[in-house]
C-alpha cells in the first residue's frame, strides 16, 4: 500500500486496460479520503492511461476527445427529447 492510498491498489500495465483500472481505483480512494488534489491527480492519470490504450490501437487522444464530446452531445439531446415527450 502506498503512503497516499488507504486501500490496496493492484498495479496495472501502461497501454493495457489494467492501468485504467488502477488509476480508477486510486481515484475512488481519493474520493473516499475526501482529497480533491489527489482526485485531480488521479483523474489526470486516468487520461494518461486511456491515452496509452488508445495508442496501442492507433487512436489519438484528440480522436477520443472528439468522439466523447459527440457522444455526450447525442446523449444530452436524447435526454432532452425524452423529457419533452
Amino acid at each position: 500500500m502506498s503512503k497516499f492510498h488507504e486501500r490496496e491498489i493492484t498495479k496495472g500495465i501502461y497501454g493495457e486496460l489494467s492501468k485504467i483500472q488502477e488509476e480508477l481505483d486510486e481515484a475512488k480512494d481519493a474520493v473516499e479520503q475526501n482529497q480533491e488534489l489527489m482526485l485531480l491527480i488521479e483523474l489526470s492519470d486516468i487520461i494518461g492511461a486511456v491515452e496509452g490504450v488508445a495508442k496501442k490501437y492507433n487512436f489519438t487522444i484528440e480522436q477520443l476527445l472528439q468522439f466523447a464530446r459527440l457522444r455526450s452531445k447525442v446523449a444530452i439531446e436524447e435526454e432532452l427529447e425524452k423529457n419533452n415527450e
